[in-house]
């Protein structure tokens, strides 16, 4: 019996980021994949691609903060801070400086939408009783900002922000915390998340999962596959 469904925020009920960094990174010149190893310690962070082999919870726990993009996700480090430290390691992994008037406007002009497909799914599991919970990767200086693109305090009672908690995902214990906030075992819930490693660690505790892709309809429609298959609700 299905008690829950939990939602990541980006690449879920938003559009996912950075998706026009290759083409950045080849008008500045920078070898493909840099840039998101100087932001964010991996390659892959904005695609489906990683680990699909759950691994012990121990070694989930060390290996869910390894870089300073996880250190400000669990609010250990400011934006500024972090700001630093891209500048700092630019030239070892880039190969030069990094251009931050060019990298911020990049940034300004990076389109962030919101699925509401995606959202109008969470409000019809609102309304049939089915309870629901927000867990996101998230930075606290960004609260405000990605807090206005959808009612976000309308639809969820439980809203588990990894700057808040001092934890980020894959790490085992923010999915425990999560589950325990909207009252039901890990094993009786389904999570929707579009980063591979995510999912895995979900699952290694028993989770359902939907492992989010490019067409919010699809992962819907594997959602209420889900909740048709167990019996849970009619699918929606």
């Amino acid at each position: 019996m299905i008690e829950a469904v939990i939602f990541d925020y980006g690449g879920v009920i938003s559009s996912p980021l950075f998706r026009g960094v290759g083409k950045f990174e080849s008008d500045m010149g920078y070898p493909a994949g840099a840039v998101l190893e100087l932001l964010f310690g991996d390659r892959s962070y904005i695609g489906v691609e990683g680990t699909t082999n759950p691994v012990p919870i121990e070694v989930a726990v060390a290996d869910a903060v390894t870089h300073d993009w996880h250190r400000l996700e669990i609010g250990e480090l400011s934006l500024e801070g972090w700001f630093a430290g891209v500048q700092k390691r630019a030239p070892e992994v880039l190969g030069q400086e990094i251009d931050m008037g060019a990298y911020l406007e990049f940034m300004s002009n990076m389109p962030l939408g919101t699925h509401w497909p995606v959202v109008h799914k969470a409000r019809e599991l609102k309304e049939v009783g089915m309870p629901i919970a927000l867990l996101t990767n998230n930075v606290k200086e960004w609260g405000n900002h990605w807090r206005a693109t959808f009612p976000v305090d309308e639809l969820f009672q439980v809203i588990v922000d990894s700057s808040e908690v001092g934890m980020r995902k894959p790490d085992p214990r923010i999915y425990l915390l999560t589950c325990e906030r909207v009252g039901a075992a890990p094993e009786n819930c389904v999570f929707i998340d579009d980063n591979a490693d995510n999912i895995a660690a979900a699952r290694a505790l028993g989770m359902k999962t939907v492992h989010f892709g490019d067409n919010p309809f699809v992962g819907m429609s594997e959602l209420d596959a889900i909740l048709g298959d167990l019996g849970t609700f009619r699918a929606l």
